[in-house]
């Protein structure tokens, strides 16, 4: 035997079970005090139920208190224990001189019987009902024996097919409800992860949600949309929501074309929003605050890509003919007919010719990016090193004031290629040199090389910083554009290679204005490696 019901309906029908004892006793109890006139009792007979009331009271409060204690860990045991003393309180019942009523009194075996049909296995209801009908049997050939005649035989064996069926019926409708009560469960839990899923994805969509409920009481809102519309304090968001919508509704009022949509607007926290209104049942209004800021950075990133593919495009188409120009300039500047001025022009045009020789080649590089293996460098050394390349390229000697290096006496390192991090550093100082000329002395630049920790991250940090008037505010989100350049000797593309170069190996390029004037533009290894010496 064993339960197959549910614990928590278990555990109610256990308890009507309980109460049904109770009344039953309790009703019994009466009846044999007052001499129900209902029941045939003589005086003796009258006595000896109420001791048998009595004692089944008992019974049931020890059941009651039983289950009470157990909390649903014996469910099969209480179920048998009981329907077991529920039989033998039928036969004791049955011998307490009710003479002919006893019959209908085994009835009450009907409701323990069901209620063990509900919580067994299909056997166990079916042995507890043999057993009742196995009793009741047994007394009806008993009275027939004793002389009474045959009159209670068909009686008996009506009850006893009726257990039968009571227990195949209940069990058989249990049985359904279990299996109604599992596949409520399960779409139950499907509907709690579903639930949940909904719940995570508008609380992180990029898009603002705010829902309204009657009187334009604010319900729900997601981070976006307290980004959207909070300026910091966590008390502003149903106020600026509410200001929104009031803004919304007026501006839609005047409109008929388009009943749902509206305008760009400027939300109380400065951000540019696409507020869209759409009605929820009859009181309540839903409010979508579309991001522009996001959506722009979006499309410039598209508008990025497309470029990249296409510049990528034209400049190996370029590449061909321009280096057959580069070396028809060369063949002219060895004629010895070429006077003076001639070789300055020619000198020029090579000088053009070699600098979109670099452009076409940055390009190419951002379009099919270099694959180069990493090892743990030794960044000291390794900055060494480059200084002196760089100083040699732009013909200053070292020691020199236009060239300054600050480094940690530690040790620094970092996993990456030397020649990768070559590139990047030099896109940085070139562009330093080129704009990083302090203000009173335009002619000559200056460039200061800095390594050594972040203090927030405590990341290796490689800066490279100028002394020039720095970059202005509103010329800060353009500075990483391809081809933006304030210098009409610059390409546009120093900056927006080294940060790409920075993304797509896992390092990070950032900027920062000096509170000494100029700029610095510093890369920051986050994973540092033990190291190891090139020279």
């Amino acid at each position: 035997m064993a339960s197959t019901t549910d614990p928590a309906r278990a555990d109610r029908l256990l308890w009507i079970l309980a109460g049904f004892r109770l009344f039953l006793a309790a009703l019994l109890l009466i009846s044999a005090l007052l001499h129900w006139s209902a029941l045939p009792l003589t005086s003796s007979a009258a006595a000896r139920l109420t001791i048998e009331a009595e004692a089944y009271l008992i019974w049931g409060i020890l059941m009651a208190g039983l289950h009470a204690l157990s909390r649903n860990r014996f469910l099969t045991f209480e179920t048998v224990l009981g329907a077991g003393g529920d039989l033998i309180f039928m036969a004791v019942l049955s011998a307490s001189g009710l003479h002919a009523a006893w019959l209908p009194t085994v009835n009450i075996m009907l409701i323990p019987l069901g209620v063990a049909a509900s919580i067994l296995d299909l056997e166990g209801g079916l042995s507890l009902a043999a057993l009742a009908s196995l009793f009741v049997l047994a007394r009806a050939v008993d009275t027939w024996i004793a002389g009474q005649g045959t009159r209670l035989l068909p009686h008996a064996a009506f009850v006893s097919i009726l257990f039968f069926i009571v227990t195949i019926a209940l069990y058989s409708l249990s049985n359904r409800v279990r299996i109604s009560e599992r596949i409520l469960a399960r779409q139950k839990l499907d509907l709690e992860d579903l639930s949940q899923l909904n719940a995570y994805l508008v609380e992180h969509m990029v898009t603002g949600i705010v829902v309204f409920g009657p009187n334009d009481r604010v319900r729900f809102f997601n981070e976006s949309a307290q980004r959207l519309l909070s300026k910091g304090e966590s008390g502003s968001i149903p106020k600026a929501a509410l200001e929104v919508l009031r803004f919304v509704r007026e501006s839609l009022e005047s409109q008929t074309a388009h009943p749902f949509q509206s305008t760009p607007i400027k939300t109380p926290a400065g951000k540019s929003v696409l507020p869209q209104i759409h009605p929820i049942g009859a009181q309540g209004a839903l409010l979508i605050l579309e991001d522009l800021t996001y959506l722009n950075e979006q499309m410039h990133e598209l508008k990025l890509q497309a470029m990249g593919r296409l510049t990528a495009s034209i400049a190996h188409e370029i590449r061909n003919p321009l280096s057959a120009i580069r070396h028809a300039m060369q063949l002219l500047r060895e004629a010895p007919t070429l006077g003076a001025e001639e070789r300055r022009l020619n000198q020029i045009a090579l000088d053009q010719v070699e600098r979109l020789n670099r452009v076409i080649g940055n390009i190419l590089t951002l379009s099919r990016p270099p694959s180069y293996p990493t090892i743990p460098l030794e960044l000291n050394g390794w900055l060494e090193t480059f200084i002196e390349e760089f100083a040699s390229r732009h013909e200053i000697r070292l020691p020199s004031p236009q060239i300054q290096v600050f480094a940690l006496a530690e040790p620094l390192s970092a996993q990456i290629s030397p020649e990768l991090l070559h590139q990047i550093v030099w896109n940085l100082a070139e562009n330093a040199f080129l704009h990083g000329a302090p203000p009173s002395d335009p002619v000559h630049p200056s460039v200061l090389f800095r390594l050594d920790r972040h203090r927030e991250s405590q990341a290796v940090r490689l800066g490279v910083l100028d002394h020039g008037p720095g970059i202005p505010e509103d010329l800060l989100e353009r500075i990483y554009d391809p081809f933006y350049s304030t210098s009409p000797q610059g390409t546009g593309l120093g900056l927006y290679i080294a940060r790409e170069l920075c993304t797509l190996n896992g390092l990070s390029l950032r900027y920062r204005r000096r509170k000494s004037g100029g700029s610095e533009f510093y890369i920051l290894f986050l994973k540092p490696q033990p190291a190891v010496n090139l020279r």
